[in-house]
């Protein structure tokens, strides 16, 4: 069993990393995806990925991402 302070510390990365990926989810898709980001390189791509449909399951998942931050985060119980 790893010490407790290895444990939160590892709690806190994981819901930063979370919270974080899920912020990028939620942003990228209505941004900076199409301006200057790698799917310009990528017609077929790009066309697929401006569907509405798709970039809100993206930005749905990034939801998720956000809830599982939290949820671990509000959750978390030391393990002695």
């Amino acid at each position: 069993m790893p010490p407790v302070w290895l444990q939160r510390a590892a709690m806190v990365v994981y819901v930063t990393f979370c919270i974080l990926l899920g912020m990028y989810l939620i942003v990228l898709p209505w941004t900076w995806w199409f301006e200057v980001g790698p799917i310009t390189q990528w017609p077929a791509a790009q066309a697929i990925l401006q569907h509405g449909f798709v970039r809100g399951a993206v930005s749905g998942l990034g939801l998720i991402d956000i809830w599982l931050g939290v949820s671990e985060a509000v959750n978390y119980h030391d393990r002695r």
